[in-house]
């Protein structure tokens, strides 16, 4: 039974809460049976036997309110001892069990996120990896879900989809039975199985990632039809212009029978009137009858009546539309080369023709003049200003044998003729092309390295070395140029321009405002002299002159090759040898009075040394003298040495002066160094004639020009041609 103290002056009874040992130990259990009465029940700390209470009031227990009693200590140990939970205990238990069905929704609602949010991203990575037609996605009527978009377009063309505006047309016929028709296919009402069948496929598609998701689950619910995805924007303009011509050509006949249109005016009768037709009443009218053409799938026939409110007198701003044709001027057409057609304008006096109207009674015939307008360039205009001079003028000889001579004359025709347009760029090999056998290109002597070999279209690098000069005397710019390796005789220092088909090229571009014109021909001795003029046209008085700064001069060595070809007591000159040479090149700019204007540094050429090299016969040990023999016609010390090493007379001593480059009989001579191979020099330096009224620019007797640092100056993989 509970004990129970009252609590003086608050009339509630405290349970003591805690048995003698202060916990009970069946407290764990959530919980318990009495074993006294052999009831189940729930334990609940402090509560009490409604049954005890004297008052019939329920008691609250109330921890900490007054002290357990002895008593209340017996009960709570005799409870333990029996087997029975403590009220505590029980509430425990009960609390436990609470938060473990928590957890449990918890872990349930957790799993569930986890899976939808896995549903979502798996569906997501799906409709990403998707490559066909959304569900439910149709294209003018045509269903085209689940289709690749080749399939779709296939799809599309085997429903006819790109016939529909097939007989689609309307016809607009004026009161005097002329016509006029527009069509739909060419007001754009066409459709383009491709372009239907790309907007069906792209449909949903080009957002984020989870909008993409989002507009295929509606897809699945829900139908789209993409209508008119394919048309293209409706062509008004082309019913506009239709429209136009044909009101103006009706207006135009109604006039005739009103006016007469002579070659030089128009006779009026005051008094005539007529109704005229209205050219955007006529549009209107055709556009409509176009879009209920394409409606019913039909040709639409509609006919045009004026309206009675616009009978009027004369119009002279409907005559003066009629009458007036704007002049057309000439313009230069860069695919032609030449002017276009330039044309005559026709008008009147509108104020002059107004007065004469007015002053003039009914049925009195006037004449309104017609007046010519003359266009702003006509085309003798520009025909006169095109190819109208001569920009610049090159000379050379072309020396060596006739195999090198063709090469010349086959890459000279195949340029001669060439038109570049301003801003347009020459580039040698790609008018040239590769030089084979079968274009008739011969072998004949280039420079590989430092050997003396023979080419197929060896020779051809005086025509891009001729042209090169032409191009700094005509002041225009250099795209791509490279010096040979070695001088050349045909042009000075720095005026040269080597090339190789596939390796080096040369170019440079038209920066003038006008066409220009390369000519190239040979003529003079021998038909051997090279000529190459630039003709364009020259808007100032201005000339160029060429020279170069030389910067360095190295001479070349004599180097003795023994060869058991050469006799005893012989030498033989196997390579003249040349100097090598850094210069920079010049363009001055002058006047018509020959006043210097300006100095433009072309660019720095390296050409490099090439050695003489002779051959002697080998030396046998007998031959080899000994330095301290006082026999030795070399000692120094040998009063019998007759021969000064100064003279020049004595074989052993090598030339000091530069040597001259031999003319070549059947190919070049002076084989180059390791780097760039080069055109052999032919016999005769260049000639340069320049135009009648421009200073002469004789060449000097060496020639060539390059990149701005020797660094430039790279190996070869082939000869120069």
């Amino acid at each position: 039974m509970a004990n129970y103290k009252w609590v003086s002056g608050k009339g509630q009874k405290v349970s003591s809460g805690r048995n003698a040992a202060g916990r009970s130990t069946a407290g764990r259990n959530a919980t318990g049976r009495n074993a006294a009465g052999g009831q189940s029940g729930t334990a609940r700390s402090g509560a009490t036997n409604r049954s005890t209470n004297p008052s019939g009031s329920a008691g609250v227990a109330s921890r900490g309110a007054g002290r357990p009693t002895a008593a209340s200590s017996v009960s709570n140990s005799a409870r333990a001892e029996s087997g029975q939970p403590s009220a505590k205990n029980v509430k425990r238990r009960k609390t436990k069990k609470r938060g473990t069905a928590a957890k449990t929704v918890a872990i349930i609602f957790i799993i569930l996120l986890v899976g939808i949010a896995a549903f979502i991203f798996s569906l997501g990575f799906y409709v990403q990896s998707l490559e066909t037609v959304f569900p439910n996605v149709w294209a003018d009527g045509v269903m085209l879900s689940g289709m690749t978009f080749e399939e779709a377009r296939q799809t599309l063309i085997s429903m006819g989809y790109e016939s529909n505006a097939e007989g689609v047309a309307a016809s607009v016929v004026f009161p005097d039975d002329s016509s006029f028709t527009v069509y739909g296919e060419e007001a754009g009402f066409s459709l383009d199985a491709e372009e239907a069948a790309k907007a069906a496929f792209d449909y949903g598609r080009g957002g984020t990632f989870f909008e993409t998701e989002i507009v295929y689950i509606r897809s699945m619910m829900t139908r789209t039809d993409l209508r008119d995805v394919s048309i293209a924007q409706f062509n008004e303009e082309y019913i506009r212009e239709e429209a136009v011509m044909h009101t103006r050509f009706y207006n135009g006949k109604l006039m005739d029978d009103a006016y007469q249109i002579t070659a030089t005016g128009i006779i009026i009768e005051k008094g005539i009137t007529f109704a005229p037709a209205d050219e955007n009443a006529v549009h209107e009218l055709a556009v409509t009858t176009l879009f209920q053409a394409m409606a019913e799938k039909t040709h639409l026939t509609v006919e045009y009546a004026p309206e009675t409110a616009e009978v009027k007198d004369i119009d002279l701003d409907m005559l003066f539309d009629w009458i007036y044709v704007e002049p057309v001027s000439s313009v230069y057409n860069p695919e032609t080369f030449s002017a276009t057609e330039s044309s005559e304008g026709t008008t009147f006096d509108m104020a002059a023709a107004r007065l004469m109207l007015d002053q003039a009674g009914m049925g009195d015939r006037i004449v309104i003049p017609l007046l010519t307008i003359e266009p702003e360039v006509k085309a003798e205009d520009i025909d006169s200003l095109l190819f109208r001079d001569v920009l610049a003028e090159t000379t050379t000889y072309v020396g060596g044998n006739n195999n090198r001579y063709n090469n010349v004359v086959l890459s000279s025709d195949t340029i001669d003729g060439t038109m570049l347009n301003p801003g347009s760029m020459f580039s040698f090999n790609e008018i040239v092309g590769p030089r084979t056998s079968e274009r008739g290109y011969m072998e004949a002597g280039a420079y590989v390295g430092n050997e003396l070999v023979t080419e197929i279209g060896g020779g051809i690098c005086q025509t891009s070395s001729t042209i090169y000069y032409s191009v700094l005397k005509a002041d225009l710019e250099v795209i791509e140029r490279r010096p040979h390796s070695m001088t050349v005789g045909y042009l000075p220092l720095g005026g040269d321009a080597t090339i190789s088909w596939g390796w080096i090229d040369f170019k440079f571009k038209n920066s003038t405002e006008y066409p220009i014109r390369i000519e190239i021909e040979l003529g003079g001795r021998d038909e051997r002299d090279l000529t190459v003029k630039l003709i364009g046209t020259k808007l100032d008085d201005n000339y160029i002159r060429l020279d170069y700064r030389l910067i360095s001069t190295t001479q070349p060595e004599e180097i003795l090759r023994e060869d058991e070809e050469i006799p005893e007591g012989e030498r033989r000159v196997h390579t003249a040898g040349t100097a090598g040479y850094v210069v920079d090149t010049y363009k001055y700019l002058y006047d018509a009075d020959d006043n210097l204007l300006d100095t433009i540094l072309v660019g720095r050429s390296t050409y490099y040394v090439q050695d003489r090299i002779v051959l002697v016969p080998p030396e046998s040990e007998e031959d080899i003298e000994d330095p301290d023999d006082p026999d030795d016609p070399d000692d120094p010390d040998d009063p019998d040495n007759l021969l000064d090493p100064d003279d020049p007379d004595n074989p052993d001593n090598p030339p000091t002066d530069a040597p001259t480059d031999p003319p070549p009989t059947d190919g070049p001579t002076d084989p180059p160094p390791t780097g760039e191979p080069t055109d052999p020099p032919p016999t005769d330096g260049p000639t340069d004639p320049p135009p009648t009224d421009w200073p002469s620019d004789p060449p000097p007797t060496d020639h060539h020009e390059g990149p701005d640092d020797d660094s430039d100056i790279i190996p070869h993989p082939g000869p120069d041609d």
